[in-house]
């Protein structure tokens, strides 16, 4: 149990200090005093006593790297059910039960606010309702692109220069000759910023889990420039010499 709370908690991201600090919580209230802990950027290593002087040491590698705070949540939650008299392989199956921990909210509607939150973005930075539509319509097009390539196991890092490329093709086309292109652009490619990570990053470093802090943060600088890549090829093949 206790590595499936830790493989969720940082697959899913949690920062480091919450990952161990909800191990250590669980296994206190599962009767285990001594637990050692070592958390790399998508592995866990767990020790704990298995007899006098023997300890069992195990690798667990965390599949993935996303943002779910739904799943979070429900981990957080079924640590706080943990007592002396619940049914431990109860909870144990809740953590394994992958509906329960997908988001919370239906993918479609996922799609219509990530566009319509870039749409808003447009209209903050001075763009008009055309502006916004455009930046609506890519942003849309980019979200719903980069779920499907992260359904079927793209490369992350590929996946990104693919969406960034095709939203950046999508507001350009949609805003060709339009002296506010650069609005719609800018503000359709939003939804693909790395803040969860860069957050992360600080947050770790901040607490002295130098080693996740540094990861997550050469991950942040990555997907931007994996972003850049994705936008530079599309304002070539657009023929945009000057981009302000």
């Amino acid at each position: 149990m206790l590595s499936q709370i830790g493989k969720l908690l940082l697959q899913h991201g949690a920062e480091t200090e919450l990952v161990e600090t909800s191990i250590k919580n669980a296994a206190m209230k599962l009767g285990c005093q001594e637990l050692a802990i070592l958390i790399f950027p998508n592995a866990i290593l767990l020790s704990l006593p298995s007899g006098d002087k023997v300890y069992n040491t195990q690798l667990y590698k965390a599949e993935r790297q996303d943002v779910n705070f739904t799943a979070l949540d429900k981990v957080i939650g079924v640590i706080e059910q943990i007592d002396e008299t619940s049914d431990r392989a109860k909870l144990l199956e809740a953590l394994k039960d992958e509906k329960s921990l997908s988001p919370m909210y239906p993918y479609y509607l996922r799609n219509l606010m990530a566009g319509l939150g870039c749409g808003a973005f447009s209209l903050l930075f001075g763009g008009d309702f055309y502006i916004f539509a455009a930046a609506f319509i890519a942003s849309t097009l980019g979200f719903y692109l980069n779920s499907f390539l992260l359904k079927h196991y793209f490369n992350p890092f590929i996946s990104i220069i693919l969406v960034s490329f095709v939203t950046t093709i999508s507001s350009g086309l949609l805003t060709l000759h339009n002296e506010m292109a650069h609005i719609a652009i800018a503000s359709s490619i939003l939804f693909l910023v790395p803040s969860v990570a860069f957050i992360n990053s600080v947050n770790d470093l901040t607490k002295r889990h130098y080693t996740t802090g540094l990861v997550r943060g050469v991950r942040g600088v990555i997907i931007s420039f994996a972003i850049a890549i994705g936008i530079s090829l599309a304002l070539h093949l657009l023929g945009v010499e000057k981009f302000v």
